[in-house]
C-alpha cells in the first residue's frame, strides 16, 4: 500500500554554507530509502512563515512527516518549535517529539538532568557568573549554549585560567571543563525501553602536533582545506580490547535516551579522560543522517543499509499499531 509523506527541512538561504546545504544530502537519502519501503514522498521545505508552511503541509494530509529540519530562524534552540506545530495541527512526524528535542537542544538544561540522574558531564558555569573563578591546573572551553554542528566551536575556545573574549551575547555561552583525551559518538535508533546501539565511533586527531588541542570544531567538520579537516578521521572497533569502557558508553547513552525520553534516533557525543572516565558532552536529537555522516557510517558498520536505518527510525518514531508503518513490522 502507497502511503503520502512529506519530507521537510528548513528553507536554505540564497548562499547556503557547507553544513546547511548538507540537510539536502539527507533529504536524499531519505527519500530514496521511503520509496524503496513503498511509499510516495513530497519534499517540503518551512520557512519564516511557520503557520502558512504547516498549514500547507496540513492541505497535503500526509500519512506522516519525516522531519529533518535543522533550524527554525537561523536557530538550533528553535528546533523543537516544528514538532510542536506538527502535533497542534495532529501530523503525525518522525523523530524525536518536541520535548525531547526542548530539553537536548539547551545544554545547560540536558547537563542539569544529566547530573541530577547521575550521568557524569563535564562541570560547567555561565561567563557572567558571579564569582567565577578558573583553577590553573585544569583547562577549559567557551562553548555556545543551542547551535548545534560544531558552529562557534574551535580549538580558540579551549583555555586555562582567563577566560576569552565572548563574540556575541554572554548568556549565548557556558563555560565547561575540557576533557583532555578521546572523542566518541555513540548512535542509537529506538525508543525507550527498546534501544538499539549502534558501534561506537572514535574521532581520530592524527599527527596534531604538540600544543594543538584536539577539538571537534567546525573546521573539522566542515572547512575541506583546513589541517584539522585532512587530519581528524573516524574509527570504529577502537574498543575491541577495552570491553569495559565500551559498555560505560553504550550504558550512558541508553541512559541518556530513557533519561529525555528520545525515540527514533540520537546521537550522544563523549570525551573520555586520560585516567578512562567518560563524560557525555552532549545529546543531538534528530542528527545528520547524510550519506557520509557518523550516524549512518556507524549504521553501516554495524550491517544496516540506508533503507534497513530509515525502516527501523520510523518503527521506532511510532507505536505499533501506527497503520501507516504497521506493514514495515
Amino acid at each position: 500500500m502507497n502511503y503520502n509523506v512529506v519530507l521537510l527541512h528548513n528553507r536554505l538561504s540564497e548562499t547556503p554554507s557547507a553544513d546547511e546545504s548538507d540537510v539536502l544530502q539527507q533529504v536524499g537519502l531519505v527519500n530514496e530509502a521511503l520509496k524503496a519501503l513503498g511509499f510516495s514522498t513530497v519534499v517540503h521545505d518551512i520557512g519564516t512563515d511557520l503557520y502558512e508552511d504547516i498549514r500547507k503541509i496540513n492541505r497535503l494530509s500526509p500519512a506522516f512527516v519525516f522531519n529533518l529540519v535543522e533550524t527554525v530562524f537561523d536557530k538550533s534552540e528553535l528546533l523543537s518549535i516544528v514538532p510542536s506545530l506538527l502535533s497542534s495541527f495532529h501530523i503525525p512526524y518522525a523523530g524525536v517529539r518536541a520535548e525531547g528535542l526542548y530539553l537536548t537542544t539547551n545544554k545547560l538544561l540536558a547537563k542539569k538532568r544529566m547530573r541530577r540522574e547521575g550521568i557524569p558531564t563535564p562541570d560547567w558555569a555561565m561567563p557572567q557568573d558571579e564569582g567565577i573563578s578558573f583553577a590553573q591546573d585544569k583547562k577549559y572551553i567557551l562553548k555556545p549554549i543551542s547551535e548545534e554542528g560544531s558552529v562557534g566551536l574551535e580549538e580558540e575556545a579551549v583555555f586555562s585560567g582567563r577566560l576569552p573574549a565572548v563574540s556575541g551575547p554572554a548568556d549565548a555561552y557556558f563555560v565547561e571543563e575540557f576533557i583532555e583525551g578521546r572523542e566518541f559518538n555513540v548512535s542509537v535508533i529506538g525508543r525507550p525501553g527498546r534501544f538499539r546501539v549502534l558501534p561506537p565511533a572514535e574521532m581520530i586527531f592524527h599527527d596534531f602536533p604538540p600544543g594543538k588541542e584536539r577539538v571537534l570544531g567546525y573546521r573539522a567538520k566542515w572547512d575541506e582545506q583546513s589541517f584539522e579537516y585532512t587530519h581528524t578521521c573516524r574509527a570504529f572497533d577502537t574498543l575491541s580490547d577495552e570491553p569495559e569502557l565500551r559498555q560505560a558508553l553504550e550504558t550512558y547513552a541508553t541512559q541518556c535516551g530513557e533519561l529525555f525520553e528520545l525515540c527514533g534516533y540520537f546521537r550522544v557525543d563523549f570525551r573520555v579522560s586520560k585516567e578512562g572516565k567518560p563524560y557525555v558532552l552532549e545529546v543531538n536529537g534528530n542528527p545528520c543522517i547524510s550519506p557520509d555522516s557518523g550516524f549512518i557510517a556507524a549504521a553501516h558498520h554495524a550491517g544496516m543499509s540506508s533503507v534497513g536505518i530509515v525502516r527501523e527510525i520510523l518503527l521506532s518514531s511510532f507505536p505499533p499499531d501506527f497503520v501507516p508503518v504497521a506493514h514495515l513490522q
